[in-house]
């Protein structure tokens, strides 16, 4: 267990202030300069395509609440249960279609995201791959 010092704290066996850094802050965040600059690129293009499916989720839930809100007023108006059941019918035809189409605009969009993501990513490697070759 280690020791108290006088000040409460625990001696770790390092000087306090005094551990060297091979290089400075600097010389880091310029070594680190292209990998960081590759991850903003990347954290822009997931950021971009899931605000566009979210954008897209949002409207399909708007439109369905609207179509599943007014089907009270749809059964209130019919007259006969021949004009009930075409009601229900065309609610769940829509609402199947609608559900269909949503559930290929979000896989179309999911899979964009994961082209542009890889595609940056693939950019990124042989950019470094040729700065490499450069260096040399």
């Amino acid at each position: 267990m280690p020791e108290k010092t006088a000040n409460g704290g625990a001696e770790t066996g390092f000087p306090p202030m005094m551990m060297m850094m091979p290089f400075g802050f600097d010389a880091f965040m310029e070594f680190n300069r292209p990998a960081l600059a590759a991850m903003a690129q990347v954290n822009g293009k997931v950021y971009d395509g899931i605000s566009a499916m979210n954008k897209n989720w949002v409207a399909f839930v708007n439109r369905r609440l609207k179509e599943d809100l007014a089907m009270p007023k749809h059964l209130a108006d019919c007259k006969t249960v021949q004009d009930m059941y075409g009601v229900y019918a065309e609610f769940f035809q829509t609402a199947y279609a609608d559900y269909q189409h949503e559930l290929e605009q979000i896989t179309k969009l999911g899979k964009s995201l994961a082209d542009d993501t890889l595609h940056v990513v693939q950019s990124r490697m042989d950019e470094a791959a040729r700065e490499s070759r450069q260096g040399k």
